[in-house]
């Protein structure tokens, strides 16, 4: 059955001043609708989870977002579903039918523009399994790299080559992009340098938004005057997190967890840069006349929860968990970008740090600047038992000393042509994590508790068993 935007599990609810309880949640109701939000709550396996905005959630063709600009049927809300964190998920693509747009070009493992996909289960595996989006790009021509070998357990019939690789991605959520300080994992729609304000990085993203069309919609033309900006504002105005776990209200008991903070509390002290654990100290990383001092107490929303344990179990372990975010401390080693051998920024190898090290973005979770990072998971193997199986693997040298190296994705070095930036990408955003999964970039982690003991067995954390449970509890609750 052809899934429904507006199906069953999937309650468009409209709060706005003046507007009378609908539902129960008379509480979520009238707060929301003081603050003249607009606020669709969705089902998913652990509760439910909610986006708020102040403009209307039109998930109609009206929209931009969900207007056909391409020639293969795909809108931005194809990949970018509300009930899956405004991304989508394995079943979500495996809930399709087999004609659906979602298959078409870049939603199979190798099949040509316009080249038709009749069996998704033979040709898209990619998206089937992990729901990853391929990705086309070349090699620079001024790369000081060249590539040198590779294997390709999906057997496309194209040869890679520097004309072109293929990389297999998560689809970004398109909600919280007004907290971005990068455009795309790899950063390729950073186009307006210094990319160091909010206006700057929504100028990126309405390009992002024609350069989507064109591609992964295979538009024949530019979009109209005017609509890059319409999408760009009604993504800018989504704020989806988690809202409810088992029942337990994320925003009781003096808690802040739920979308509706993100727009009220923590969007007005948002700026590029904000708690940027290197204190601005990389020029124009930061928003023009703000500083940053870092703080490793990153999240505050349950603070209260931490100070007065409640007896209620989950919201105790969520409680456990954010402190355990904030304050765990452990050696940070060898980061391409930021303390790996060939960086220059005068960060130690180890670095004594946090999780909000590289999720410093105050109750956000991304990094705050433009800070693309190798932790480990590009290579062939990675700790912790994550399933890179069906990634394509690819073999560069650098020209000048005849250095390789082998990566499942090339990263940031496709798009500045830098060896030493080969397999570096950017933190995601942490909220809305429980309704998205699997995760990193090339979704090798299927749940939590697989991206929890890659951390711990990457950065040798020495999580107990509690912490680990309480830190997934806490992530969940994002």
């Amino acid at each position: 059955m052809r899934f429904n935007r507006t199906a069953t599990g999937l309650t468009l609810v409209i709060f706005a001043a003046g507007c009378s309880a609908a539902l129960d949640e008379q509480v979520d109701e009238q707060s929301a609708a003081a603050r003249k939000l607009y606020k669709d709550v969705t089902a998913d396996s652990i509760g439910k989870s909610a986006t708020v905005s102040p403009s209307k959630i039109d998930l109609s063709f009206r929209n931009p977002f969900f207007h056909d600009f391409g020639s293969n049927g795909r809108t931005c809300g194809t990949c970018h579903q509300e009930a899956f964190g405004w991304s989508i998920t394995p079943e979500f693509a495996q809930s399709r039918p087999v004609d659906d747009e979602l298959f078409a070009f870049d939603g199979s493992d190798c099949l040509a523009p316009g080249e038709s996909n009749p069996d998704p289960e033979l040709n898209s595996t990619a998206m089937l399994s992990k729901a990853l989006i391929r990705v086309d790009i070349g090699i620079p021509a001024t790369a000081d790299f060249t590539l040198v070998g590779y294997t390709d357990p999906l057997h496309c019939p194209t040869a890679p080559s520097a004309a072109g690789l293929r990389m297999y991605r998560r689809p970004l959520p398109s909600a919280n992009t007004a907290f971005l300080s990068t455009v795309m994992w790899d950063g390729r729609e950073n186009t307006h340098p210094p990319n160091n304000t909010v206006d700057l990085i929504e100028s990126n993203l309405a390009t992002q938004a024609n350069d989507a069309t064109r591609g992964h919609a295979q538009g024949e033309s530019d979009l109209p005057d005017g609509t890059p900006e319409r999408i760009v504002k009604f993504e800018t105005n989504l704020f989806n997190a988690q809202q409810e776990v088992h029942r337990l209200k994320l925003d009781s008991r003096q808690g802040h967890g739920g979308a509706e903070f993100l727009y009220t509390d923590t969007l007005p002290n948002f700026y590029i840069g904000i708690n940027d654990v290197l204190n601005c100290a990389i020029p124009n990383s930061c928003e023009p006349g703000y500083t940053a001092t870092f703080t490793n107490v990153v999240f505050t929303l349950f603070q209260e929860w931490e100070k007065h344990p409640p007896r209620d179990r989950r919201a105790a372990a969520i409680a456990r968990g954010e402190a355990i975010f904030n304050n765990k401390s452990f050696p940070i080693d060898n980061v391409a970008g930021l303390n790996g051998p060939n960086d220059t920024l005068g960060v130690p190898s180890p670095l004594t740090g946090f999780c909000g090290s590289c999720h410093d973005s105050p109750n956000v979770g991304n990094h705050s600047t433009s800070l693309p990072i190798d932790i480990g998971l590009v290579v062939p193997s990675p700790v912790g038992g994550l399933d890179v199986s069906g990634l394509p693997t690819y073999t560069f040298m650098e020209t000048s000393s005849g250095r390789t190296v082998t990566v499942t994705d090339p990263g940031r070095g496709l798009i500045t042509g830098k060896f030493n930036d080969i397999g570096k990408t950017k933190g995601p955003i942490l909220r809305g994590l429980a309704t998205r999964a699997p995760y990193f970039h090339n979704g090798s982690a299927k749940d939590l508790n697989a991206v929890v003991r890659f951390y711990d067995e990457r950065f040798h954390i020495g999580f107990t068993d509690q912490e680990k449970d309480d830190l997934v509890a806490f992530l969940q609750a994002l």
